[in-house]
């Protein structure tokens, strides 16, 4: 009868234990479940963090092509309008000759009854002064203007001030400008060239045409630089702008060494 008893008391507590045992093995496997799902989770994270990295990268890509797409759409702009005026212009010297002879005369620049077309001339002695000047290591002087006097291109202005520089430009004009920037790190700094062709907004059709023919001309002096740029109103006249432009062409700058003008 003792024994009994002292079996049911012991089977008590070892149901007890084992019953809590079970529970333990059951939390135990819930535990590995919620582990294997949020490993699973994490997994997932990590697949959506890659695709976010990639719609990021291709944004990028999508901004540079923006950036390019302006450039060309500014440049197709400008060959219509350069169309656009060559055909006016034909129109305009066939409605003032009246025979072969006055079309010659019109077509000549010595017509004084007929819109004068001159070819462009080259001050070539104070322009590729201007462009050694700003070439030289020796110099101060980082940029150089220059502008139409008539129907020649005269060097007009050299200066190394940036901010001196933004105000040759005139809504009225048009102008090139050659401009010389420090660029680099701490460890590497080092001069970069930079073309500019101005067309402000009030300029002709006509005279815009031209622009094309009259920058090659002048690039046969100024032949050395890294980028070139066309500008059309005050807020493209930037430094920054520029500096960017010449990074995009010549790679990264990852120090802190650049000198402002």
């Amino acid at each position: 009868m003792m024994d009994s008893d002292c079996k049911t008391h012991i089977e008590g507590p070892y149901k007890s234990l084992q019953d809590h045992i079970n529970k333990l093995t059951e939390n135990q496997n819930s535990i590995v479940k919620k582990f294997d799902v949020l490993t699973n989770n994490v997994d997932e994270l990590r697949k959506i963090i890659t695709q976010f990295s990639e719609k990021v990268v291709a944004l990028e890509e999508v901004a540079t092509d923006r950036r390019r797409l302006k450039t060309e759409i500014k440049v197709l702009k400008n060959r219509i309008d350069e169309l656009y005026a060559i055909v006016k212009e034909g129109k305009e010297d066939d409605s003032c000759a009246s025979d072969v002879q006055e079309v010659e005369s019109c077509h000549s620049g010595f017509s004084s009854s007929s819109k004068v077309t001159m070819t462009t001339g080259l001050d070539r002695d104070t322009i590729r002064s201007a462009y050694e000047d700003v070439r030289s290591d020796a110099s101060p002087t980082e940029w150089a203007v220059f502008k139409f006097d008539g129907a020649r291109i005269v060097c007009s202005a050299r200066g190394s001030d940036f901010t001196e520089f933004r105000t040759q430009f005139s809504d009225d004009d048009r102008a090139f400008g050659y401009l010389r920037l420090q660029m680099g790190d701490e460890m590497s700094k080092r001069k970069k060239f930079m073309f500019v062709t101005w067309v402000g907004p009030n300029v002709s059709v006509i005279n815009r045409a031209k622009m094309s023919t009259d920058k090659a001309i002048i690039k046969d002096i100024i032949s050395n630089f890294a980028v070139e740029l066309q500008l059309e109103s005050q807020a493209e006249i930037d430094i920054d702008q520029f500096k960017d432009a010449l990074n995009r062409a010549g790679g990264a700058n990852y120090g802190t060494g650049i000198r402002d003008l």
